[in-house]
């Protein structure tokens, strides 16, 4: 064994004298155990199936089985390399199989298998399997599978799977799956799964599923499913599922099924369902369902069953519950201190107590 430590070591050493001379050609110390082609290989060889050891990587075209190489060379962009691939910066065109850098791992393309970096894993295009980086993981196209980066995750199109970011996660496209980033997590288009972002979650099209932001959460147009908030959840069109906010809850258009908000709900069209909020339920066309707010309810139309403090509609068709009532059309009833229909009879618009019609 200590002969074939010190053959090693001789053979490495005579590479590290060679390395300026290597150009596309092998190293004229590149040689195979028992071709230059299979077996044991020892130095830059360009094709090789079985076992082999380099100092750095050089126009390589295609390695099968074990790769050991130290460092990373700009110039191996086109290489691929199946099987373990083990060094401080393995890089290739491809990695394919068992990937596992000191430093960090490369791929020209794309990384595929089991891959694990001390710091930062990147590909140009996809990474495939399951990933762990120290610090960062970022690729050009798509993240699928299991990843996880002790700081943050980057993707230019989509992310499947589970993926784990300390800080941060991002995308240019959609993740799907479950996501957790410490503090941010956003997506150019659309998040579907379960999602949870330490501080903010934002999606510049659509959120699916549960979803938990401490602070805010928010997509340009609509958030469905099962979604809770530290502050706020806000849709630029339609609010559906469940909602729970410690602050407020608002859609651009509509926000249906249970709402619950430490101050107010609102949309700019309809609120159907059940409200539950401390100081203000509003929307500028319609409010559905059952509403309880303390404090001010106000809505075009009014359809249901609502407990507040003021009330105050166009239309109301129902019960309302309230301090005070008022609603210039009334269809059902009013129950507070003081109440008014104006679709009443002049000298029973006013009624304390009790307003029907």
């Amino acid at each position: 064994m200590r002969k074939i430590g010190l053959f090693l070591v001789a053979i490495c050493l005579l590479q590290l004298t060679d390395l300026k001379a290597q150009k596309n050609s092998e190293s004229s110390f590149a040689f195979g155990i028992p071709t230059n082609k299979v077996g044991i290989g020892f130095g830059n060889l360009h094709q090789f199936s079985g076992i082999r050891i380099n100092i750095m990587d050089k126009h390589v075209n295609q390695i099968n089985g074990i790769n050991i190489t130290f460092w990373n060379h700009k110039e191996n962009t086109e290489a691929v390399v199946n099987g373990l691939s083990v060094g401080m910066i393995p890089s290739a065109g491809r990695l394919n199989g068992v990937n596992i850098g000191g430093l960090g791992l490369s791929a020209h393309e794309s990384i595929n298998g089991l891959n694990i970096a001390g710091l930062g894993l990147g590909a140009g295009e996809n990474i495939d399997g399951i990933s762990i980086a120290g610090l960062g993981l970022g690729s050009g196209g798509q993240i699928n599978g299991i990843a996880v980066a002790g700081l943050g995750l980057g993707s230019g199109t989509d992310m499947n799977g589970v993926i784990v970011g300390g800080l941060g996660v991002g995308s240019g496209k959609d993740i799907n799956g479950i996501v957790i980033a410490g503090l941010g997590l956003g997506a150019g288009s659309d998040i579907r799964g379960i999602a949870i972002g330490g501080l903010g979650m934002g999606a510049g099209r659509d959120i699916r599923g549960i979803t938990l932001a401490g602070l805010g959460l928010g997509a340009g147009r609509d958030i469905s499913g099962l979604t809770f908030s530290g502050i706020g959840i806000g849709a630029g069109r339609n609010l559906s599922g469940i909602q729970i906010a410690g602050i407020g809850i608002g859609g651009g258009k509509q926000v249906k099924g249970i709402s619950i908000a430490g101050i107010g709900i609102g949309a700019g069209e309809e609120i159907k369902g059940i409200q539950i909020a401390t100081a203000i339920i509003r929307s500028e066309g319609k409010i559905s369902g059952i509403s309880i707010v303390p404090g001010y309810l106000k809505a075009d139309k009014y359809k249901g069953l609502s407990f507040s403090g003021y009330s105050r509609t166009s239309e109301m068709t129902g019960i309302s519950i309230a301090l005070f009532n008022y609603t210039e059309k009334l269809k059902g009833i009013q129950v507070g201190l003081l109440n008014y229909a104006g679709n009443n009879r002049k000298g029973s618009r006013w009624w304390p107590i009790l307003n029907i019609h």
